[in-house]
C-alpha cells in the first residue's frame, strides 16, 4: 500500500465534510488519521472499499484454491512461483513446500471467511522460522540430536 494522505483526528471531529472530501479525492480511497498522544493511528475509508478489499482477498482465495486443488496447476504454478514470493522455502524440504502452500490457502480462507489477517502472517512466520532452522546446518544438527534425561521445570510462560 502506498503512503496515504494524513488527517489530524481533530480535523475529523472539527470539519468532517471536509476530511471526508480529502478522502473522495485520495488516491487510495483511505486516510491515515493520526490521533496525538496514541501511537495507534487509525485508517479512515468507505465500506464500499472495504467490500471491494474483502471481495478480491476471496477471489485471490478461490484462485489458490483452484490451483492446489489441481496436481498439474499446483506442481507447475504455485509451487514454481513460491520461491518468488517467499525466497525462503527453497530451505524447506520439498514435502514441506506443499505443506506450507496448502497450509497458505486453508488459513486464507479461514482467514477471509473470518475478516482477520493475523493468522495469516502468524502462518508465514512460523513457517519462516522452520525454513530457517533447515538453512542453519548447527541448528538443525541440535534440534535433531537426541537428548537424554530431566532438563527440570519448564517455567511458566510470562504474558507480555
Amino acid at each position: 500500500m502506498s503512503e496515504l494522505q494524513e488527517v489530524n483526528f481533530s480535523d475529523l471531529l472539527q470539519r468532517p465534510n471536509e476530511t471526508v472530501e480529502k478522502l473522495k479525492a485520495s488516491r487510495n480511497r483511505a486516510l491515515r488519521v493520526r490521533r496525538r498522544g496514541s501511537e495507534d493511528d487509525l485508517v479512515l475509508t468507505t465500506v464500499a472499499q472495504v467490500t471491494e478489499e474483502h471481495e478480491v482477498v476471496d477471489l485471490a482465495v478461490r484462485v489458490l484454491r483452484a490451483v492446489m486443488s489441481d496436481p498439474v496447476l499446483r506442481s507447475h504454478t504455485l509451487l514454481d512461483i513460491l520461491p518468488r514470493i517467499f525466497p525462503w522455502v527453497q530451505f524447506l524440504p520439498p514435502e514441506d513446500r506443499v505443506g506450507f502452500a496448502q497450509e497458505l490457502v486453508d488459513v486464507m480462507e479461514a482467514g477471509s471467511d473470518l475478516g482477520v489477517t493475523a493468522p495469516v502472517l502468524t502462518l508465514i512466520q512460523q513457517w519462516r522460522n522452520t525454513a530457517e532452522i533447515w538453512a542453519d546446518p548447527e541448528l538443525l544438527a541440535i534440534l535433531r540430536s537426541p537428548r537424554k534425561g530431566d532438563f527440570g521445570p519448564v517455567p511458566r510462560p510470562t504474558v507480555e
